[in-house]
């Protein structure tokens, strides 16, 4: 074993302790939540993991490898004496989820607090990146320069020129005039709407260092909750890479309920499975789940950037190649 691998090995469980650390001292309990479940997710466009288990009479029912623990803690946090959780999680994504920054399985970090509102959350994640950082004695550290902050409203027309409408069915046109060339005839909002992100405005975040956009139109929402004319999501970028999606979280199960039925519809006609959903998970939110907020953070794509690595390779001691898992030399 090479004494870089040693190295990053290393300083791998740094983190991991000092992550412990930073929520141990503001009250919130680690757990672990399963990897199996019934339901992986609530997303459109990922491609899961799929399996099945048998039960004792032989019946085979369909699971899944999680790609987030979201579902299980947020069930969590519906009992009456827990108010704050977190998970080191191991999570899975399929699909070709391989390149500089994705690999098929991922340590995802994931946290919830009853009562924190939508900007304490983004607060508190500012705070975890900054603690850890100095923890580790990274370049990052050093530097005291703060987060920008946009709306998704004010990135599109500060970075792209174009105003931002919700459900739009002009944004393709405006932004193929706007130069964003892989706009194609047909395009819906949807579609334009993350192609004017990942051409236009995503790639000068590296220039500006530090990022949150925030604030996204309601068609964009997951299962964050909508209030007026936004839902309150946020993710952070450092160094132009996307580190974490953090919602004030939607609580009323009937619109939970809706929203399911949407993303698996949705699902349905770009040729994907249909997911259904998690019936304790709804069942949890009748019983009651208080206002709060999560959040959801890349560890892997974190520990890279605090190591000065260009891409995920550098840290994970275990490559996907060509079907399997070859050992990093």
């Amino acid at each position: 074993m090479s004494s870089k691998i040693r190295k990053n090995l290393e300083k791998r469980a740094d983190l991991y302790r000092h992550i412990r650390g930073f929520f141990h001292t503001r009250g919130y309990l680690e757990v672990e939540t399963p990897i199996v479940v019934a339901c992986p997710g609530a997303e459109v466009h990922l491609d899961y993991f799929a399996t099945h288990w048998k039960d004792y009479h032989h019946r085979t029912h369909p699971a899944w490898l999680r790609s987030s623990p979201e579902l299980h803690l947020k069930k969590l946090l519906s009992v009456e004496d827990v108010d704050r959780v977190f998970e080191l999680a191991k999570c899975f994504r399929n699909g070709g989820e391989h390149s500089p920054w994705h690999h098929p399985e991922f340590m995802l970090l994931e946290w919830y607090q009853k009562g924190l509102a939508f900007r304490g959350m983004i607060e508190e994640t500012i705070a975890l990146l900054t603690y850890t950082a100095e923890k580790m004695e990274s370049p990052w550290a050093q530097s005291k320069k703060a987060f920008t902050w946009l709306t998704l409203e004010e990135a599109f027309w500060e970075l792209a020129g174009l105003e931002l409408v919700d459900q739009d069915p002009e944004l393709g046109a405006k932004a193929k005039a706007q130069g964003v060339y892989s706009i194609q005839p047909g395009d819906d909002f949807e579609t334009a709407f993350f192609k004017v992100l990942l051409e236009r405005i995503e790639p000068k975040f590296a220039a500006m260092e530090r990022v949150v956009l925030y604030e996204y139109p309601p068609s964009q929402a997951a299962l964050a909750q909508v209030e007026g004319k936004t839902a309150k999501r946020f993710e952070l970028y450092v160094s132009g890479v996307e580190l974490c999606n953090g919602f004030f979280e939607l609580t009323d199960a009937t619109e939970n309920r809706n929203r399911f039925r949407e993303i698996n519809r949705q699902r349905e006609m770009l040729g994907k499975e249909n997911l259904g959903d998690d019936p304790e998970f709804f069942a949890a939110l009748e019983a009651g789940l208080p206002p709060c907020s999560g959040n959801a953070l890349g560890v892997d794509r974190w520990l890279t950037l605090l190591l000065g690595e260009t891409s995920l390779d550098g840290v994970l001691p275990f490559h996907r190649r060509e079907g399997y898992l070859s050992f990093l030399s």
